[in-house]
């Protein structure tokens, strides 16, 4: 995706550079065509690539028992843990207005008060639904790294155009470690009431999303591993096979099993008492039938010598990569909402306030598994329906509450002191994404 667009935007350019053929055709000082793409939709952007690498958390070093089960002599092995660091590689390319509020960036500002750009900063007018400025506005912002163990991948592309009365907003959003995933088409009206002293920006608009399945769980996206036989799923979709091993002394003369009941040795008084419970087996009332199942995977290796122990400890995980590869399978779902926004900003030399917020609260999904769905599955699993009885609606207009909201504050107490507070909130699909500041500064001007 990054590559496609740098190059796109590289395309654009030298196509919309070449004046010759333009002449041509086109003459005057007012043309249209008479100034080059570059100077008008790249002028005053910036470009930026940085790296970054943070020694890794420490983690003490992982010890397992490898032999003496039967001795008592543990044998103990050490697993060096492998300490990778904390990295971040980041790109970007951002034509963006300032806030009076935010501090100069880029090379001409560097060392006078202002500072790089590293793909770190988190600028308040990348969320805000409206810039200080009308045109064309734009961001590239990617970044792939690494934070205390969890390698992640955060993408953010977006093109913006603010007119008098619309705005035209398109992009796309990954979020890795919130596992947030979406591209989005922002078509709204808006007005600046000059009662209000033109500091509130309203809008009313629509915003279509396109997003992974979001809001099933497992027993819904596929009622076949929980409702029949689980070690017979487990052969068909993990691709394994089970087979019986037996005691041959556990057989009557007729074939039949001989059922004993399993007890324990009581120290102090000597006797015999029986187990409560299942057993270690699959066996009902603490029976031991000298029999169970062993498990191989596709090598036809065994990694499990029972059912308790393949169901405990491997079944868990396969189930998830399975029901991963099932909504993944799916694809993406796409729905339509209305959009209601609030834009708030007041600058001083004192103090500012800068407050957006967007409300999306009815919306028409247009997929069998898109979000309309996953609020009706929602709604039947609080009313004690069960997975395979949830039928799935046609496409359709629902209300659930999706939203998004941020702000900045500031005061200069004195020349020396000032305290800030900054936050933004995601909420969509119920997968909260947010980053909150709160902070005082103090410059001592000496004793």
């Amino acid at each position: 995706m990054l590559k496609k667009i740098i190059i796109g935007l590289i395309m654009v350019s030298s196509l919309f550079g070449q004046t010759d053929w333009k002449d041509k055709f086109f003459s005057g000082p007012k043309s249209i065509m008479s100034y080059r793409f570059a100077d008008k939709f790249l002028k005053y952007s910036t470009a930026y690539a940085s790296f970054s690498l943070n020694a890794p958390r420490y983690q003490d070093d992982r010890f397992a028992i490898i032999g003496g089960l039967s001795t008592g002599a543990l044998e103990v092995a050490r697993d060096e843990r492998e300490l990778r660091p904390d990295f971040q590689t980041s790109f970007g390319l951002r034509k963006v207005g300032r806030f009076q509020y935010e501090p100069k960036r880029g090379i001409k500002s560097a060392g006078k008060g202002g500072t790089w750009y590293d793909g770190n900063e988190k600028n308040a007018n990348e969320s805000a639904t409206f810039g200080p400025v009308k045109g064309w506005e734009y961001l590239i912002k990617w970044s792939e790294g690494r934070q205390w163990g969890d390698d992640y991948l955060n993408q953010e592309y977006w093109l913006r155009y603010i007119g008098d009365w619309l705005m035209l907003k398109v992009g796309m959003t990954e979020l890795g470690l919130e596992d947030i995933h979406y591209t989005h088409a922002d078509l709204r009206f808006h007005l600046t009431p000059e009662a209000l002293g033109n500091k509130f920006h309203v809008s009313v608009g629509v915003k279509h999303r396109n997003h992974p399945v979001y809001g099933f769980d497992a027993m819904v996206l596929d009622t076949t591993w929980y409702r029949g036989e689980w070690w017979k799923f487990a052969e068909k979709a993990f691709g394994i096979d089970d087979n019986m091993w037996f005691d041959p002394t556990m057989i009557d003369e007729n074939g039949d099993w001989i059922e004993q009941e399993l007890f324990e040795y009581d120290v102090e008084t000597g006797d015999l008492v029986p187990i409560e419970g299942d057993g270690p087996y699959w066996n009902e009332g603490g029976e031991y039938w000298g029999h169970d199942w062993l498990w191989r995977d596709e090598e036809g290796n065994i990694f499990a010598y029972t059912d308790r122990e393949y169901f405990l400890y491997h079944f868990p995980g396969m189930l998830e990569e399975y029901i991963y590869d099932v909504k993944t399978g799916l694809g993406n779902q796409n729905e339509t909402s209305l959009v209601i926004g609030l834009d708030f900003y007041h600058y001083a030399d004192n103090w500012w306030i800068h407050g957006w917020g967007n409300w999306l609260p009815v919306h028409y999904g247009h997929d069998m598994h898109a979000y309309h769905n996953a609020a009706h599955y929602r709604k039947h699993k609080k009313d004690g329906g069960k997975p395979h009885e949830f039928e799935f609606k046609d496409a359709m207009w629902h209300d659930w509450n999706d939203y998004d909201m941020g702000a900045i504050f500031g005061v200069k107490v004195q020349d020396n002191l000032g305290v800030f507070a900054e936050g933004r909130y995601l909420y969509y699909w119920e997968r909260p994404a947010y980053d909150i500041k709160l902070g005082i500064n103090y410059q001592f001007m000496g004793f």
